[in-house]
């Protein structure tokens, strides 16, 4: 609406600001919001107005007119709510990826042409950038498959650049309604080694948290964003240790272990968004899942160049979700992924699919593929089979066919990824399974942008029908 002007004032050092590795805070104010980045050349402001919609129906074309972007009783709260900007404001998403590059180091993001190539279409880093080598100085890597022990190995581990814990998971009312979860939390070191400093809001780490519900029957995907320093009370990743379960918070969003659990599960999440909320509890169910190597997952050819990786494929999912004003008790089965590195991606690789699919059976299927700048698979792509015992199968790409069938393009042309997949694997155990989005517009445009939501799956497993459900991400398809 016209009495929110886009106002852009562009970044202005500020010789008075404390020396730090970096960190970043949103506060609003009467013409929009005011973001300082703090970086060890000193603060810089932005100051503009964000407009957002709020949720949206499938297949609806969202231009309708900016409103204010804002967390009650809040005012550190950085968040962009189903965020559908004019091109009207792409300069100043712009100039807030600039900051965002200076405070989070991504050097291949540090260049105007990186940095506003994903601003204009509605995201402010690419997510290959995001996970590429990079200075690595001071950081440890994943060169050797883990030594890990639980619950201590659920918890943070500061030695490297980037980690998170990354929920998804499908639940239903006891009538049948569906919905979609999705909730993660990124850790992000800003520097390996940072001075000492007596202040308050003084970090080393920055926290995202992404958050999507999927409202299947009621065809509508809601998402938001959370950004903060991890200081004070703003955000944190803490345990698990003897007298404290573990827990990770990002302003008013968080994954708590409860008292009396075994110091992670069972894990309550919660995440009041603007149009949505989760009230959830995550517990115990199929066991750890070392993913690669004993856990060490290979992204590329260079030494470091991976993760630790592991992931807990069926839990029960539990509580209370509320979509548009509407408040719903459900039950499913979620699935965890755990993953930290401080370098995965090679400089020849764009993007990745990833599939976490859970037949009705008691089997999971997990695969990434790992796509090049050529348009070609990556040889460094995996993935595995859970049984019903818990045991694991390892995948090679050697026996993988991964068919793309279709094209969904994104409202603004910003985006266009395949609409459908068929996974086959032509080794023991075979199978063939048809993977559909349960709604076509599952894209998150968040500080990245990328696709990510819940499917259906239909096709044969050793040789007998399969049904299921999963999710799938799918990253690096930007067109601009």
């Amino acid at each position: 609406m016209a009495s929110q002007r886009m106002r852009e004032h562009g970044l202005r050092p500020n010789a008075d600001a404390p020396s730090a590795a970096g960190a970043l805070r949103g506060t609003r104010s009467d013409s929009g919001w005011r973001t300082n980045v703090v970086t060890p050349n000193g603060l810089h402001a932005i100051d503009c107005a964000v407009g957002d919609t709020h949720g949206r129906a499938v297949g609806d074309t969202p231009h309708q007119p900016p409103s204010p972007n804002r967390a009650a009783g809040d005012d550190r709260v950085l968040t962009s709510a189903n965020t559908r900007q004019h091109r009207a404001i792409a300069p100043v998403r712009r100039r807030l990826a600039a900051a965002l590059a200076l405070a989070v180091g991504f050097a291949a993001c540090g260049s105007e042409g990186a940095a506003s190539a994903d601003a204009e279409s509605g995201a402010l880093l690419r997510v290959a950038d995001a996970l590429a080598a990079g200075p690595v100085e001071g950081f440890e890597r994943a060169v050797a498959p883990p030594q890990l022990v639980f619950p201590r190995d659920h918890g943070p581990h500061p030695g490297f650049r980037t980690e998170w814990w990354y929920v998804t998971g499908h639940v239903a009312t006891a009538a049948g309604r569906r919905f979609g979860v999705q909730l993660v939390f990124f850790r992000q070191a800003l520097a390996a080694i940072v001075p000492e400093r007596a202040g308050a809001l003084a970090a080393r780490d920055m926290v995202f948290a992404h958050a999507a519900l999927a409202d299947v029957d009621g065809k509508r995907f809601h998402f938001d964003e959370r950004i903060s320093r991890a200081a004070g009370d703003l955000a944190f990743v803490r345990g698990p240790a003897a007298d404290q379960p573990f827990a990770v918070q990002c302003l008013d969003w968080s994954a708590a272990g409860a008292a009396g659990g075994d110091g992670f599960l069972p894990l309550r999440l919660l995440a009041p968004a603007r149009d949505f909320a989760f009230d959830l509890e995550l517990s115990a169910g199929k066991p750890v899942v070392l993913q690669g190597d004993a856990g060490l997952s290979r992204k590329s050819g260079e030494p470091g160049n991976a993760s630790h990786y592991y992931s807990l494929t069926r839990l029960p999912l539990a509580g209370r979700i509320t979509a548009d004003g509407e408040v719903h008790d459900v039950r499913g089965e979620g699935w965890l992924d755990r993953e930290w590195s401080t370098s995965a991606l090679g400089p020849e690789q764009v993007g990745w699919d990833w599939f976490s699919l859970q037949l009705d059976g008691g089997v999971e299927v997990m695969w990434y593929q790992l796509r090049r700048r050529d348009g070609g698979r990556d040889p460094w792509s995996r993935g595995v089979v859970v049984g019903p015992d818990g045991a694991a199968t390892r995948l090679e790409p050697a026996a993988i066919e991964l068919l793309p069938d279709g094209e969904w393009t994104a409202a603004d042309g910003g985006a266009r990824y395949p609409a459908r997949w068929r996974l086959r694997h032509r080794g023991e155990p075979a199978f063939d399974l048809a993977v559909a989005p349960l709604l076509a517009d599952q894209e998150l445009r968040v500080i990245v942008r990328y696709w990510e939501g819940a499917v259906g799956v239909d096709g044969t497993f050793a040789g007998k029908p399969a049904t299921g459900r999963g999710y799938l991400e799918m990253t690096g398809y930007t067109t601009r």
